[in-house]
C-alpha cells in the first residue's frame, strides 16, 4: 500500500512584525501554532542576505531554533545592475547561507525590469547548477516581468532548463501585477512549483488591480480577499502533486501586536482549511476588518500624548530629487520605482543606494515636488546631505540643478568613486546656502501626510518660503507619519512633528526659548540611538537656539557597546562651537524607561519604541576622570 504523501509544511514569515525586533516577531509565529519560519528579502529590515556574514546568519539560524522553529525558507532579489560576475557571486553567497543553515529552498524574487530579462536568465542558468550542488533549489516568485502569469513563469523556467530552477506560487502577486486570475494557467506549472506564498489581495471598487511599479495593496488575512486558496491548492495537488511549504506573507494589521498574532493563527487555519478543500471557516470580510483598522494614527498618537523624541530616522547620507508627484504608493517602494522615472535614472539610482550601502553606509532618497518658484522647467535638482566624519554636526549639502536628459549620467557622477566624474557638470552646481525645510506630503504612503501634511506645506509656503535663503518643500514620504505633519530641517537634518502654522514662526525665525517647541522635536537624524537623541534634547534644552551649529561627542561609560544599548547609563556630553574653539561639558543620566507600544500608521500596523528619561548636569571646567555610575 502507497503511503500517504506528507502533508505541506505551513510557516510564516516575519513580515508582519517588520516593526519588532526579531525575538518578538518569533514569539508571534510559535503563539500562532506555526513550526516553521520563512525569511524574506522585502519589507523587513535585513535579516539574512549575501552580504550577512556567516557568523551573523548563523545566530539568526540559533536564535530561530531557539523558539522551536525551523528555518525552511531563505530569499533573494537578483543583483542585476552591476553585471554577470557580481550578480552570480552574490546569489552563490546567499546559496551558501542556505547551505550552512540546513535550508533547502531559495526563493527568488524574479526580474520586473524587461531590460534585465536576458540577464536574469543567464543568472539563473549558470546559478542552477551550483545550488544543485548544495541540495539547494532557486524557486522564482512572481513580481510581474519574467514571471507576471503562470504560463510566463513556465516559459522562464524552460528557458532557464536545469531541475534546481522552480516556482514559488504567490497568487497575491499575481493579481497585483496584472497577471489575470492565479489559477489560470497553473495546471501546467504545477509540476513545477515546489512552495506557495501565501498572500491575498483585497477586493477593490472596480476590480482594479494595482501596478507593477506601485506599492502593495493593504495587507490582508489569506482567505479574506479575492484569491481563492482552495482552488488553488486543487489544482496543484491534482496536476502537480503538491507537498511543497506555504508560507504566509501578510496579515491584517489591527492595531496591536497581540491582534497580530491572532490573526497569523487565524491564517493557519485557513490554509488548513484550504488544503483540506474547504472555504475559510474563520473568514473575516473586508468592510468588517475596514472599520477597525482605519484610524488617524496622527490623532492617536496626540490623544496617547506621545513623545516625539527619539523617532528621527539616522541616515548618513540623504538624497533629494525634484519628481513630480504622483509618487509610489507603499512605504517600501523606492519613490523613483515607477514608469514616470526613465529606466536609466531607476537603474543610476539603484546603483547609488547599493554603492552607498556598500560602504557602510545609509541613504534615504526622496522626491521634492517641483516649486513654480524654485524649480526650472526642463532641469532637475539633486541635493545631497552628508553626514560629517568626528562629532555629530549638521549635514555637508550638495546641491546642482542638471538637464533632465543627463540625470541618470550625473547621479553616476555624483557617486563615482572618481572625484573628476564630477568635473563635467561643475556648470551646473548651486551656489549660496539655503535652508530647506522639507514637509511630507505622501498621502498614498499614509494618510495623515496628505489630511495634515499638505495644509501645513501650503501655510508655510506661503508665509516664510517666498523670500531669502529659506525654502519650502512637499516631499515624499521619510517616516514618522504618526506625528502629521512632519519635516526636516536641512541641513541641520532636525526633524519634527505635529506642526501648526501657529508654531512654525518660532522655529523658522528660532526665537524665544526653544524649551516652548520641544513637545515637537522628534531629534537629531545626525544620531543613531533614540537615547542619543533624548540627550540631544536636553542640550537644546539647556543651551537654547546657540546650541545649533554646534558639533556633539557622546561618551558612554560601557564603550562602544553602550551606544548599541537600550541602557548607555550614565554618558559624558561635550557641546563643541566650531565658531568660538570652546567647549561645554556635562554628564547625563540615561535610564531607559522601556518600550512603549504605538500605532505606527493609519493601516493599522503596530510597532514599539523605546523610551528614555535624561537628566543633564554641567560638568565643571577641567573636570576629568572616569564617568560617574547611575548611583552617584
Amino acid at each position: 500500500m502507497t503511503a500517504p504523501a506528507p502533508a505541506p509544511t505551513l510557516a510564516c514569515t516575519i513580515r508582519p512584525w517588520a516593526q519588532f525586533p526579531l525575538d518578538r516577531a518569533l514569539r508571534g509565529i510559535r503563539t500562532a501554532g506555526y513550526t516553521a519560519v520563512a525569511l524574506p528579502v522585502h519589507g523587513v529590515p535585513a535579516v539574512i542576505t549575501p552580504d550577512t556574514p556567516p557568523e551573523r546568519a548563523a545566530r539568526v539560524g540559533s536564535e530561530i531554533a531557539e523558539h522551536g522553529l525551523d528555518l525552511i525558507l531563505l530569499s533573494h532579489a537578483a543583483d542585476l545592475d552591476r553585471g554577470d560576475a557580481v550578480a552570480l557571486r552574490s546569489l552563490r553567497r546567499q546559496i551558501d547561507h542556505c547551505t550552512r543553515l540546513g535550508v533547502r529552498l531559495l526563493v527568488d524574487m524574479g526580474c520586473p525590469e524587461p531590460a534585465n530579462n536576458a540577464r536574469y536568465v543567464r543568472l539563473m542558468v549558470a546559478a542552477a547548477p551550483y545550488a544543485a550542488a548544495h541540495g539547494v533549489t532557486i524557486a522564482v516568485k512572481p513580481h510581474g516581468g519574467l514571471t507576471r502569469t503562470a504560463a510566463d513563469t513556465l516559459a522562464l523556467i524552460e528557458r532557464v532548463g536545469h531541475p534546481a530552477f522552480k516556482a514559488c506560487w504567490d497568487p497575491g502577486n499575481v493579481l497585483h501585477y496584472g497577471g489575470g486570475s492565479p489559477t489560470e494557467g497553473l495546471a501546467e506549472l504545477a509540476p513545477r512549483v515546489v512552495a506557495v506564498g501565501a498572500r491575498d489581495h483585497p477586493v477593490r471598487r472596480g476590480n482594479r488591480n494595482g501596478s507593477a511599479n506601485g506599492g502593495m495593496p493593504p495587507a490582508i488575512t489569506p482567505g479574506d480577499g479575492r484569491v481563492d486558496f482552495v482552488a488553488l491548492y486543487r489544482t496543484l495537488h491534482e496536476h502537480g502533486h503538491f507537498t511543497g511549504p506555504s508560507a504566509v506573507e501578510s496579515v491584517t494589521k489591527l492595531g496591536t501586536v497581540e491582534q497580530l498574532d491572532s490573526e497569523a493563527e487565524r491564517a493557519r487555519a485557513n490554509l488548513i482549511d484550504a488544503l483540506a478543500g474547504r472555504g475559510p471557516t474563520r473568514f473575516r470580510p473586508q468592510s468588517a476588518t475596514a472599520s477597525r483598522v482605519r484610524r488617524s494614527c496622527s490623532l492617536v498618537a496626540r490623544a496617547a500624548a506621545e513623545d516625539p523624541i527619539g523617532t528621527a530616522r539616522y541616515f548618513d547620507r540623504f538624497l533629494m530629487l525634484e519628481l513630480p508627484p504622483p509618487w509610489p504608493e507603499g512605504m517600501g517602494t523606492p519613490v523613483w520605482e515607477t514608469p514616470r522615472v526613465p529606466a536609466p535614472l531607476r537603474a543610476a539610482l539603484r546603483a547609488a543606494t547599493r554603492g552607498t550601502e556598500e560602504r557602510g553606509l545609509t541613504m534615504k532618497t526622496f522626491a521634492a515636488a517641483p516649486d513654480p518658484r524654485y524649480s526650472t522647467p526642463g532641469s532637475m535638482r539633486v541635493l545631497r546631505f552628508d553626514r560629517e566624519p568626528g562629532p555629530a554636526a549638521g549635514l555637508s549639502r550638495m546641491e546642482h540643478h542638471v538637464p533632465a536628459e543627463r540625470a541618470a549620467e550625473f547621479i553616476e557622477a555624483l557617486f563615482s568613486d572618481d572625484a573628476a566624474a564630477l568635473a563635467p557638470f561643475s556648470p551646473y552646481r548651486a551656489t549660496g546656502d539655503h535652508r530647506d525645510l522639507v514637509v511630507c506630503t505622501h498621502a498614498s504612503v499614509d494618510g495623515c501626510c496628505g489630511t495634515y501634511g499638505y495644509p501645513l506645506y501650503r501655510a508655510l509656503r506661503d508665509a516664510h518660503g517666498s523670500t531669502g535663503d529659506l525654502r519650502v518643500w512637499r516631499v515624499s514620504s521619510f517616516g514618522g507619519h504618526r506625528f502629521a505633519p512632519t519635516l526636516v530641517d536641512f541641513p541641520e537634518g532636525r526633524v519634527w512633528g505635529n506642526l501648526t502654522p501657529e508654531r512654525m514662526g518660532q522655529l523658522v525665525h528660532r526665537t524665544g526659548d526653544p524649551t516652548d517647541l520641544l513637545d515637537l522635536y522628534r531629534g537629531w537624524g545626525c544620531l543613531r540611538h533614540p537615547w542619543e537623541q533624548a540627550v540631544e534634547r536636553e542640550l537644546l534644552r539647556t543651551l537654547g537656539w546657540e546650541w545649533i551649529g554646534q558639533r556633539l561627542e557622546l561618551e558612554s561609560a560601557l564603550g562602544s557597546t553602550g551606544r548599541d544599548s537600550h541602557d548607555p547609563g550614565v554618558v559624558r556630553v561635550t557641546a563643541h562651537d566650531p565658531g568660538s574653539g570652546s567647549a561645554q561639558r556635562f554628564d547625563a543620566a540615561v535610564d531607559h524607561v522601556g518600550p512603549q507600544p504605538v500605532l505606527m500608521g493609519c493601516d493599522g500596523t503596530p510597532g514599539e519604541v523605546q523610551r528614555y528619561a535624561v537628566a543633564l548636569t554641567a560638568r565643571p571646567l577641567g573636570t576629568a576622570g572616569p564617568l560617574p555610575s547611575r548611583e552617584q
